[in-house]
């Protein structure tokens, strides 16, 4: 019956596959048709859902009565829970469209799982309530059931300032989705902190989280370690192997140093995250992944787009929701948290006498700017922790690395920068030799066209001397 109100079969058919709840019922609120979404959400086929009242699968509140829903406007959003097969509740977000006479007497709900929503929504407000105590008045019931632990829940964000609540807040809100995200800052603020955290707030938790250093990886193995390779691609490759992308396939990859990533692998990157498809090197066949992306760098990208160096529009890509991680000398007010955490860590870890945190030996760390942030004021404490002979720490036994900052700071080499400075240094080696067994090919281990088109891109000259 539904069929005959659908303007053609291909409109079903986009119905049937929408990313929503569906239910086609008549003027009394009786189902004719859902599609699979609301099918596999309620446990029920939809033939056992035909004929039957939808209100039958809401749980309303107590001062509402049956199907009073039905009497809102059309297209004004409510919270329900819808009770499923098995007896499981789940909340939804709920638009009801009341039967037309253009439609030919139907109407129509459409309904979203919020679960995920809800149960963030509560994380975050347990991590806004924590600071008042596991006795406190009113904070017995803010952590959701499932969430056990509180200290398990807020285990790797130590501390309780403004800026940390901002930043967990950010997490939370963009955990359950599948958007793309781009966090930035200082080194040693805790970028990987923040995507694993994400990684295991979102619905993707039991599938893997895949970490790669684009900083880490020469050139030419980028491609091949992104998206992997078939056998005989390039010399050595034996064996298909399977790149991040398919190991990451329905979790999460989290690429760190996004900025140092070459630029021509920076489009291949920009079709997966479009597209979701890609090839492995040296093959034909398009590769589909349902991959969610965290990327992370402690470079200023809208300056290396400036300068040509990181793509447009692959920037505009990965900064759909910018997360930056404040320095820790902007919230100095966390050090004395992160203390006492990284001193009975350590003494637990490093086999000593638990040990107290005197006044002279915070303000030493307050007066410090830390250019190392978190991972500093860690390595401090551990040290300190070894130093000290007594039940206390030590003032003396803080030292700090001494390193150069600001202006006077050499800039780190780029990732382009240092494969010009590796190829140049085998061509020496080799006198500028390229093919053959004493090659400079074959120290690389790449392919010999392949390093011809790399020192024709980076413009590199061999020496007079080459065979």
């Amino acid at each position: 019956m539904i069929e005959r109100t659908l303007e053609n079969k291909r409109t079903l058919f986009s119905f049937d596959h929408a990313p929503v709840g569906i239910v086609w019922h008549d003027a009394d609120g009786k189902i004719i048709h859902v599609n699979r979404y609301a099918s596999r959400k309620l446990e029920y086929s939809p033939e056992e859902l035909a004929g039957c009242y939808l209100y039958k699968f809401v749980v309303l509140d107590t001062g509402k009565e049956k199907g009073s829903y039905y009497g809102e406007a059309p297209g004004e959003g409510t919270l329900h829970n819808l009770c499923t097969k098995t007896g499981k509740v789940i909340p939804v977000q709920v638009l009801v469209y009341g039967a037309d006479a253009d439609a030919g007497g139907f109407g129509c709900a459409f309904f979203t799982d919020i679960t995920e929503k809800v149960r963030l929504s509560e994380i975050l407000q347990a991590f806004q309530q924590k600071k008042t105590g596991p006795h406190s008045k009113g904070s017995r019931n803010c952590l959701p059931p499932n969430e056990k632990n509180p200290r398990e829940v807020f285990r790797d964000f130590i501390g309780e300032s403004k800026a940390t609540g901002a930043l967990f807040k950010l997490i939370c809100c963009v955990a359950a989705t599948p958007t793309t995200v781009l966090i930035s800052g200082e080194t040693g603020t805790g970028k990987e902190l923040v995507a694993r955290k994400i990684h295991e707030l979102s619905g993707r938790k039991e599938k893997r989280l895949v970490k790669v250093n684009c900083a880490t990886l020469p050139a030419h193995l980028v491609e091949g370690e992104l998206f992997g390779y078939e056998r005989g691609a390039f010399t050595g490759a034996h064996a298909r192997k399977p790149g991040r992308f398919e190991l990451a396939d329905g979790g999460t990859i989290f690429l760190d140093e996004i900025g140092e990533m070459p630029l021509e692998i920076q489009a291949k990157l920009l079709r997966v995250l479009q597209e979701a498809e890609f090839e492995r090197l040296g093959g034909t066949a398009t590769l589909k992944v349902d991959v969610r992306v965290i990327a992370a760098t402690n470079r200023d990208l809208p300056e290396l787009v400036r300068q040509g160096r990181f793509r447009t529009d692959l920037y505009f890509r990965l900064n759909i929701f910018p997360i930056h991680i404040p320095p820790l000398r902007e919230r100095k007010e966390d050090i004395p948290l992160l203390t006492q955490f990284f001193v009975k860590n350590f003494c637990t870890v490093l086999n000593r006498i638990p040990k107290t945190v005197p006044l002279k030996f915070m303000d030493r760390l307050d007066a410090h700017d830390w250019p190392g942030n978190v991972r500093e004021l860690q390595n401090v404490v551990e040290r300190a922790c070894i130093l000290s002979t007594d039940d206390s720490l030590e003032a003396d036994c803080v030292t700090f690395s001494s390193v150069p900052m600001g202006e006077h700071a050499d800039a780190p080499l780029t990732f382009e920068e240092n494969e010009r400075r590796y190829i140049l240094s085998i061509l020496e080696q080799t006198q500028g030799k390229i093919f053959g067994p004493d090659g400079a090919a074959v120290i690389m281990q790449i392919n010999p066209r392949t390093l011809i088109s790399r020192i024709k891109k980076l413009g590199l000259s061999r020496p007079s001397t080459a065979a």
